[in-house]
């Protein structure tokens, strides 16, 4: 059978190349206490690669290196091989990854590092499974001494995270993505290059509470220059996931759903309506499933195919869909959609997000442990914090009262399974989670990006529910500082953070409304504003726990929000 069969399934439900390949006769093992203890029991070093059904390299290591067969032979002769999917195990993608994907790591059997590296052709594989075999076999002491010190290392990590939190830190980080912006091109850096959403969606916002039009215009001819060029779909639609040129011209030809919940967003942030609708178009006819409602992972890379124009490729096979749902990337973009329907009047979208999320929720919630991250899978931290930016929107949104308890048990799951009592903020596996003890998933790690966006989906529940006891403002505040100390290492990917941190250091704003063209008056001045829509026309403005007199005058609006949120 080769490896083309089945859409690149095997029996063990592996993904593989597209194309032929004999990757399938390497013995893999999932991540297991099975395959752990059988590395101990015979032992022998681990293999882990870790790939993805989207990866074009990934296809091409599956085609070349894996189908060797000094390769196939070395591993199942002398290797544990361990194959992870990165999107269904973001746990084990974030404490093995070695720089990109494919990775190939070799682990002591207690899945310690060796070493490794990310694509290998044929022949260095062969002589770094000949070196990392004959190296773990005459070196057993050098090998326990430096495990000892990774793990030690490892321990340190958590409370170095830790920093104040202070404006000053939006400024740097803000100034940062400034300067690496490209005039000319628009994107940030020169090659390769990524679309960073949350960077222009940090420009978006601070453009209006700045008065400075010219970062939101960085953020508007940086998405506009990706849609006009080669890093998006002409034909069918939709984003490319990066460039691997400055200009755009040449993209990497996988398309993400979770890139596309975070461009949703930043399009609705800049208003760029024309865009959006069209980039909606591809995700609607080719990863939303219509019975369901909810969305698949990602769309395969396939250069050949991407390449013609309509015409060539009505007579070619689309590239593979991965159709796992997977609840982070779907609750990012149902937050998404609910943002653009209010700033851009998009009621379809609406409606698509209320079915997404009671069917995700119906499929892969439950109270005690939160979301699950794709069926069968457990969830993790991205899940249970998009969770929980997704309910406190649809509540916002006027999707039904349902949303305030779900909304609620996710914030409470957080603190619960999730949160270290000592420094705050949230670990990214939960405490006891299955198979903690599996190699480095010993180790404990605050994640930048998933504490940021729990810290705004409490501090949005705080703004709608008004009730301070719960002490939902505090517990975002905890979360940031837990990782203000990651701040310089992360560079650009630290807006997240950003748009975080200036939030809490403002008073929160919510405007009740059921007039969209008052909700706009406010999100005008005020982005971070949270919109609680109701019945009836008139807005209600509260700022803290003070709120202001009824009006149905957008101008009068936009002045008290001004006024009383202190930005004039």
């Amino acid at each position: 059978m080769s490896g083309s069969e089945h859409d690149g399934e095997n029996g063990g439900g592996f993904h593989f190349s597209p194309r032929p390949n004999r990757a399938h006769e390497i013995r893999w093992q999932p991540w297991s206490p099975e395959a752990f203890e059988r590395a101990r029991a015979e032992d022998r070093p681990i293999l882990l690669a870790i790939s993805a059904v989207w990866c074009h390299w990934c296809h091409v290591m599956d085609e070349t290196t894996y189908s060797d067969q000094r390769v196939i032979d070395l591993v199942n002769r002398e290797y544990v091989p361990i194959r992870v999917d990165n999107d269904v195990r973001p746990d084990v993608n974030q404490r093995y990854n070695m720089g990109g994907w494919p990775t190939t790591a070799f682990l002591t059997p207690e899945g310690d590092i060796l070493t490794g590296g990310t694509y290998l052709p044929p022949d260095q594989m062969v002589s770094a499974l000949t070196r990392v075999t004959s190296y773990f076999r005459t070196h057993r002491p050098e090998i326990a001494a430096r495990v000892l010190e990774g793990r030690r290392q490892a321990a340190a990590v958590v409370a170095a995270g830790a920093g104040e939190l202070e404006a000053g830190l939006v400024d740097r980080i803000l100034g940062t993505i400034q300067g690496a912006y490209d005039p000319e091109h628009g994107g940030f850096g020169t090659a390769p290059k990524f679309p960073h959403p949350e960077a222009l969606a940090l420009l978006a916002e601070q453009s209006v509470l700045r008065r400075e039009p010219e970062l939101m215009e960085m953020a508007r001819h940086s998405l506009s220059r990706m849609a006009t060029g080669g890093m998006y779909d002409h034909v069918e639609g939709g984003f490319f996931r990066y460039s691997t040129t400055q200009d755009w011209s040449v993209p990497h030809y996988e398309k993400m759903l979770e890139d596309h919940a975070g461009l949703i967003g930043a399009l609705a942030a800049t208003g760029q309506g024309e865009i959006l609708d069209d980039a909606v178009r591809y995700l609607d006819g080719t990863l939303r499933d219509p019975d369901s409602g909810l969305y698949a992972g990602s769309q395969d890379a396939d250069e050949e195919y991407y390449r013609q124009d309509a015409a060539g490729r009505a007579g070619r096979r689309p590239p593979y869909v991965d159709r796992r749902v997977y609840a982070g990337w779907n609750c990012a973009l149902a937050v998404a959609y609910l943002e653009a329907d209010l700033r851009l009047g998009r009621p379809r979208l609406r409606e698509e997000a209320g079915q997404l999320l009671e069917r995700l929720f119906e499929r892969l919630f439950d109270p005690e442990r939160g979301l699950g991250h794709t069926d069968q899978v457990g969830g993790q931290l991205g899940d249970q914090v998009w969770g929980l930016r997704a309910a406190t929107s649809a509540l916002a949104a006027g999707l039904g009262t349902a949303w305030r308890t779900r909304a609620l048990q996710l914030a409470e799951l957080l603190e619960r399974a999730y949160g270290d009592p000592e420094l705050g903020g949230y670990f990214d596996r939960a405490e006891g989670a299955e198979g903690e003890e599996l190699g480095r998933l010993r180790e404990r790690i605050k994640p930048l990006p998933e504490n940021a966006v729990a810290a705004i989906g409490l501090m949005e529940l705080d703004a709608l529910l008004g009730d301070p006891e719960l002490g939902l403002r505090d517990r975002a505040r905890r979360a940031l500082a837990s990782v203000a100390g990651l701040a310089r290492r992360h560079g650009i990917l630290a807006a997240g953070l950003a748009r975080a941190l200036d939030r809490a250091l403002r008073e929160p704003v919510r405007i009740t409304t059921g007039d969209l063209e008052l909700a706009r008056a406010a999100l005008a001045v005020h982005p971070y504003a949270v919109i609680e829509r109701a019945e009836g026309g008139p807005a209600v403005i509260c700022v803290g726990t003070t709120c202001q007199p009824p009006t149905d005058d957008p101008e009068q609006v936009a002045r008290t929000v001004e006024r009383a949120a202190g930005l004039r």
